[in-house]
């Protein structure tokens, strides 16, 4: 059981990383020292959406993982 919760460890840190690279890089300067600003109300749509939806849920599986080997 331990090696298959550390063989799932590696496979969720493996799609954690694949999910964060591909990511967009938000600036948090305000668009007057030249940074896009705050524009969080906006929702995002297609792969960006996308790719949030699969880093949460991997990010919370492999919590959960790690508890679940401390556990063991």
């Amino acid at each position: 059981m331990n090696n298959f919760l550390m063989g799932l460890q590696m496979v969720l840190s493996i799609i954690l990383v694949a999910s964060i690279m591909p990511q967009d890089t938000k600036s948090a300067l305000p668009s007057q020292y030249g940074g896009e600003g705050n524009q969080s109300y906006f929702k995002p749509k297609g792969k960006e959406a996308f790719l949030g939806r699969v880093t949460k849920i991997t990010a919370v599986l492999f919590f959960l993982n790690a508890l679940a080997l401390l556990m063991m």
